[in-house]
């Protein structure tokens, strides 16, 4: 394989990650919702948190489903099921910590130091009140994604190697 289709290969499994990642969140986020409004789960913290982890567990195996079946099905052959879904659950905790390590890491700093990154957002007559939050959330997101394509690419579906 010539380095230019190396790279295109590459691109496309990128490109599918996120896509897949993107229906993780949809998932994750809809099972909350449904849990937590439609079926009355968020009335108490513990509610909620059940209903999170709940939703987190769903998304995980929604998105290795979907990355196992699309994303890398070229390299389902070098590993068993259980063993590829056991490493992708290993990435991705490693991953929530790296999120939530950045997230909380920034807004400790962000609340120590009383320092803002963009502060308070306002475009034309919405103000969106302070959105260092979510700046730090979506730096997060970027590292943790980046672990994940690279833990999952490297381990869960290393190429080649016996099965």
């Amino acid at each position: 394989m010539s380095l230019v289709e190396k790279v295109r290969t590459l691109a496309e499994r990128i490109i599918k990650f996120g896509i897949v990642g993107a229906s993780g969140v949809l998932v994750n986020l809809g099972l909350y919702a449904l849990l937590t409004r439609a079926a009355g789960l968020g009335e108490t913290l513990l509610g909620k948190n059940v209903s999170y982890a709940a939703s987190v567990e769903l998304s995980i195996l929604s998105n290795f489903l979907l990355n196992d079946l699309w994303t890398f099905a070229d390299r389902r052959g070098h590993s068993g099921f259980f063993t590829r879904l056991g490493r992708f659950h290993v990435v991705s905790l490693i991953g929530f910590g790296v999120n939530f390590g950045v997230f909380a890491g920034i807004n400790l700093w962000l609340s120590a130091t009383d320092s803002t990154i963009v502060g308070v957002l306002k475009l034309g007559p919405f103000d969106f009140g302070n959105v260092d939050d979510f700046i730090a959330a979506a730096l997060g997101i970027g590292l943790a994604m980046t672990w994940n394509f690279l833990g999952n690419l490297l381990w869960t579906w290393k190429a080649g190697g016996p099965k």
